[in-house]
């Protein structure tokens, strides 16, 4: 059975594989930028858009009125921020016919 999810260490040895001319140390600290770059964009409310797979959008959530379930107290919900993800077409078409992404 094989493992179902791919977290970044399988992406950093993925690529030391591929490119086997950088440094290890290199490719770990190329991945993990990428990442921390993405993640500094989006706390700054910038979208993000990966063409081939997709786009991760900021969208505000208003303050709401809610009830504790439990208690049926009402409650407010303060605002906040959510990241919304939307595949790109070339990936839905890719997922949905399972083929694999080709380098």
């Amino acid at each position: 059975m094989s493992k179902k999810t791919y977290v970044k260490s399988d992406i950093v040895k993925t690529l030391q594989g591929h490119y086997q001319k950088i440094p290890n140390t290199d490719v770990e600290r190329i991945v993990e930028s990428i990442f921390k770059y993405l993640g500094n964009a989006l706390s700054e409310g910038k979208n993000i858009e990966i063409r081939g797979l997709g786009t991760f959008k900021i969208k505000n959530m208003p303050e709401r009125n809610a009830r504790n379930p439990k208690t049926g107290e009402a409650i407010i919900i303060e605002r906040k921020n959510k990241i919304k993800w939307k595949t790109s077409k070339l990936l839905n078409q890719r997922i949905n016919k399972d083929t694999a992404i080709e380098e």
